[in-house]
């Protein structure tokens, strides 16, 4: 009886997801919406974003981009401006690079403070998307494998007899309590892309990584959805095909925050976490199948 649940259960989750996947898409009012500005290498800027001096009726004011010598940039205060290198509307990202970087010159140091300590909606720094870059420094040498060392690129020397020499490193990923050691003192914070790559290399390395950029994610206006359902900032239309996508963006949702891969969702489980899991799924429907039949 019970892989017989289990076994409907996964076809049903399976019918969802390509009925989903293939149901209607997104309609938006005409507010606005339709106007595409270009800037530099940003050929495509539109709703939400616009750029300054568009049309009063363009985009939506939250997400003003500015064109400067042909560079799209983003204020973010109080952190300051980035340079736009791309937009993506499908995952609703935004990649940006801190303008104190210079390419092929890793003694550049990015100027701005991470945005994710100062600055708050509508953008997001996700764990999932950018990790944080520590600047430490430190009285004595450090042989630690969480520290990656600045040198020759950031090569601190005293500046006098009096003045003591002070050892620069780097740190990848959050600063957990014991990560710092005695005598270093954390100077400054910037972000790098999650899944750039293996960051415990070398700085020119970590550098490169953030000439490249970081992303945040960007937020719909309450405006993009109304009338229709919404999840993880993207719109639903109140139809069928429209509901089954909405189920499958939540289950989406629910397995990319329990970190559980497709190839896991089944088998790796015991069977009380099974049950427990598909519960939890099937609660959802029942939540949802609810507001469907009082809308």
């Amino acid at each position: 009886m019970g892989n017989r649940f289990l076994a409907l259960s996964r076809w049903v989750l399976m019918v969802a997801l390509v009925v989903g996947l293939s149901g209607e898409t997104c309609i938006a009012k005409d507010d606005g919406t339709n106007c595409t500005s270009s800037c530099g290498n940003i050929h495509k800027i539109s709703y939400p974003f616009r750029l300054e001096h568009d049309p009063k009726h363009c985009g939506n004011v939250m997400y003003n981009l500015s064109c400067e010598n042909n560079i799209t940039l983003v204020d973010l205060p109080p952190s300051g401006k980035y340079y736009v290198q791309a937009i993506n509307y499908d995952n609703l990202t935004i990649r940006l690079v801190d303008p104190g970087l210079q390419k092929n010159n890793c003694s550049s140091m990015p100027q701005n403070l991470s945005p994710s300590l100062t600055s708050e909606v509508p953008y997001d720094a996700s764990e999932w998307l950018s990790t944080p870059v520590f600047y430490i420094k430190c009285s004595n040498p450090v042989n630690s494998s969480l520290y990656v060392d600045t040198a020759p690129c950031l090569n601190i020397n005293a500046s006098s007899l009096v003045q003591q020499k002070t050892y620069s490193y780097v740190k990848v990923g959050s600063m957990e309590v014991g990560d710092l050691n005695e005598g270093c003192s954390a100077e400054w914070v910037t972000l790098a892309l999650f899944n750039y790559s293996d960051y415990n290399t070398s700085y020119e390395y970590i550098h490169s990584a953030l000439m490249y950029g970081f992303d945040l994610r960007f937020y719909w206006p309450d405006e993009r959805c109304q009338g229709q359902w919404s999840t993880n900032f993207k719109c639903f239309p109140h139809t069928i095909p429209g509901f089954f996508r909405l189920l499958s963006e939540v289950i989406y949702v629910l397995v990319s925050r329990e970190r559980i891969t497709p190839d896991r969702w089944f088998f790796p489980f015991s069977s009380i976490s099974k049950i427990l899991y598909f519960l939890h799924i099937i609660d959802s429907l029942i939540l949802f199948m609810t507001l469907f039949e009082n809308l």
